[in-house]
C-alpha cells in the first residue's frame, strides 16, 4: 500500500501534511524529542486512508439503504398506530402541500390527483375496537374577523364559539371502544370589543352579520357560560374547575387554538382557561398522514414525489374518508365543527388511536402585541 501510494506520488503529499509532528523547530524545546521513524509516519498514513475509506463505505450504504427502501415500498415516514400495531392505512394520493396560511383556501378542486382516473377516496374499512387513552373529545372550529388580504398574524377577535362534547358509545372497562358520537353543543356568537364593526368580506366569507354580534355577550362572558357547560356535563369540577375525566380539544389544523383563542385572551386581558391548556389533536394532520401513507403504498415508487408535510382541507378529508360531502355552509364555526366531529367519529370507527398530536404555545407572542389588551397598530401591515 505504502509502495503504491509513493509511486502516485501520493505519500509525499501526505508526508507533507504530517509533517509538522517531526519538525522540531516548531516544538517547544523542554518537549524536543528524536524525529520520529518512517514507519510511524507511513502508519499515520495508512490511518488517515482508512478513516476517509470508512466514511464512504458508511455513506455508500445509507443511499444504497434509501433505495433499496424506496423500490420495496418500506415505510420511511410517520405511521397510524391501529390495532396495537403500527401499519400504513388510508387512502390513494389526494395530496396538498401543506401552508399554515394558505391551506384554509384551499378546495377539492385544488388537489393534485397523482394518477388521473384512479381511486381518490378511502374504501371504508370494517369497524376495529381498539383502547382508547381519552373519555371525551372537545371539537372546536372558532370563527374571527378578518380584513381581506390579512393572515394569521393580524389580532383577529373571535365571532363565534362552536363546540361538539363527543362521547365514547361503547367503551368498556379496558377502554376498548370505536363507536364516538357527539352528546352535547355549545354555540354562541362573540361580539369583538377592539374593532366592533365586522368587513362585508367578513360578513360574506363567515355568514354572521353585524346584528348577531352586537347582541352577542363578549369573550369573558363567552368563557364564563362555556365553564358552566362543562361543568354541566361532568368534565370539570363545578368549584374548582379541576378536570373530572379526561379530555382534549380537537380542532381542524392548529390554527383554532394556537392563533386565535391565545390572541383573544390576550385582546381579552384574560389567562388562558386551565380546561384549554395542553396539547391538542390536529384533525388536519390526522387524516393527511394517513392519505400520504395510502398514497405511498398505492402508487409505489411514484408516490416518493409526494411532500412528507400534506394537508387536506375539510371537503378534501370528507371526500377522502368516503363520507358524504360537506353539510351546511362551509365556514360557518357551527357547520364546520360538525363535519369535523363527522370526521373524528369515522377516525374512531376505523382503530384510528385517538391522541394530542399538536404542542400549543399558551405563551405565544405577536409583533403587535403591547401591554394586556393593548394592540400596537403601527405594527400592522
Amino acid at each position: 500500500m505504502i509502495t503504491w501510494l509513493r509511486q502516485r506520488s501520493i505519500l509525499p503529499i501526505c508526508e507533507s501534511v504530517l509533517a509538522p509532528a517531526n519538525d522540531q523547530s516548531s516544538m517547544n524545546p523542554l518537549f524536543r524529542t528524536k524525529p520520529l521513524p518512517p514507519i510511524f509516519t507511513d502508519i499515520r498514513i495508512l490511518a488517515l486512508f482508512g478513516s476517509v475509506a470508512a466514511t464512504i463505505l458508511v455513506l455508500s450504504t445509507f443511499v444504497l439503504f434509501r433505495r433499496v427502501s424506496q423500490q420495496s415500498g418500506l415505510p420511511h415516514g410517520p405511521q397510524v398506530h391501529v390495532s396495537g400495531e403500527s401499519v400504513d392505512t388510508a387512502t390513494r394520493k389526494l395530496a396538498v402541500p401543506e401552508d399554515d396560511r394558505a391551506v384554509e383556501k384551499l378546495t377539492v378542486n385544488d388537489i393534485k390527483i397523482v394518477e388521473p382516473g384512479e381511486a381518490s377516496m378511502s374504501v371504508r374499512p370494517d369497524p376495529v375496537r381498539i383502547k382508547q387513552p381519552c373519555e371525551a373529545l372537545l371539537v372546536l372550529d372558532v370563527e374571527a374577523t378578518c380584513v381581506q388580504g390579512s393572515d394569521f398574524h393580524w389580532p383577529n377577535e373571535i365571532i363565534e364559539w362552536p363546540v361538539c362534547l363527543m362521547r365514547w358509545k361503547d367503551k368498556d372497562a379496558d377502554g376498548i371502544a370505536n363507536r364516538l358520537e357527539v352528546a352535547a353543543e355549545f354555540r354562541t356568537f362573540v361580539k369583538p370589543t377592539w374593532r366592533p364593526t365586522l368587513t362585508q368580506f367578513c360578513t360574506n366569507l363567515t355568514g354572521i352579520t353585524q346584528k348577531q354580534v352586537d347582541h352577542a355577550p363578549t369573550f369573558p362572558e363567552v368563557i364564563d357560560q362555556f365553564t358552566k357547560f362543562l361543568s354541566d356535563n361532568g368534565l370539570i369540577h363545578p368549584e374548582t374547575g379541576q378536570r373530572l375525566i379526561r379530555f382534549f380539544w380537537c380542532t381542524d389544523g392548529p390554527f383554532d387554538i394556537r392563533d386565535f383563542v391565545i390572541k383573544q385572551c390576550f385582546i381579552s386581558k384574560i389567562h388562558l382557561p386551565p380546561w384549554i391548556r395542553g396539547d391538542v389533536m390536529d384533525v388536519r394532520k390526522v387524516v393527511s398522514r394517513i392519505a400520504y401513507h395510502e398514497g405511498r403504498k398505492g402508487s409505489g415508487k411514484k408516490a416518493f414525489a409526494f411532500q412528507k408535510r400534506l394537508s387536506l382541507n375539510l371537503t378534501s378529508q370528507l371526500r377522502f374518508l368516503n363520507l358524504s360531502p360537506f353539510i351546511g355552509r362551509q365556514h360557518s364555526g357551527i357547520d364546520d365543527t360538525r363535519n369535523i366531529a363527522r370526521i373524528v367519529s369515522e377516525l374512531a370507527r376505523r382503530g384510528v388511536r385517538l391522541e394530542p398530536n399538536t404542542y400549543i404555545q399558551a405563551d405565544r407572542r405577536w409583533q403587535w402585541m403591547g401591554k394586556p389588551g393593548e394592540i400596537l397598530e403601527e405594527y400592522l401591515s
